[in-house]
C-alpha cells in the first residue's frame, strides 16, 4: 500500500511537471507569432561590394518570412568562410533578442546564409526560394 502511494505521488508529480513545462513552451511559441516582434537589420559595409542599408520590420508578415527562412535553412558541413552582409537582431515580446549574421547578396540563383552569433562555427543555408523572398522584402 505504501509503495502504491509512492508511485502515485511520483506519477502525479511528473504529470504536473509535464503540464507546467508544456504550458511554458506554448507561451514561448505564442511570443514568436505575436505582432510585438522587432526585426532589426544593420548593414555591415564592405567597400566595393553590394550596397545594403539598415532596415527595421515589426509586422507579422515580415517576421513570418524570416521565421520560414530560418526554419527551412539546412546546416552546412565544414568550416565557414564568409563575409556577413547584415547583423540580424530579432527581439521578441519577452525582450529576448537573438542575433545572427545574414548574407543574401543579389544573385537570385544563390542560397542565403544564416549564422547564429551564439555559435559562429555553424552556418545554415537558406533555400533559394526563401532567400529570394527575403531579397524582395529588403528591396522594399
Amino acid at each position: 500500500m505504501v509503495i502504491v502511494k509512492k508511485y502515485l505521488l511520483v506519477f502525479v508529480s511528473a504529470s504536473l511537471l509535464l503540464f507546467i513545462l508544456g504550458c511554458n513552451e506554448k507561451s514561448q511559441d505564442a511570443s514568436l507569432t505575436n505582432n510585438e516582434v522587432l526585426i532589426d537589420l544593420v548593414c555591415i559595409a564592405h567597400t566595393g561590394t553590394n550596397e545594403c542599408s539598415d532596415r527595421k520590420f515589426s509586422d507579422l508578415e515580415s517576421f513570418e518570412l524570416f521565421k520560414t527562412a530560418a526554419d527551412r535553412a539546412v546546416k552546412m558541413q565544414g568550416i565557414l568562410n564568409y563575409a556577413a552582409e547584415y547583423t540580424l537582431s530579432i527581439t521578441f515580446q519577452n525582450q529576448i533578442t537573438k542575433k545572427y549574421h545574414l548574407s543574401l547578396g543579389t544573385d537570385r540563383e544563390m542560397k542565403g546564409l544564416l549564422v547564429d552569433l551564439a555559435n559562429t562555427h555553424e552556418g545554415y543555408e537558406i533555400p533559394i526560394t526563401e532567400a529570394n523572398k527575403l531579397r524582395d522584402l529588403m528591396k522594399g
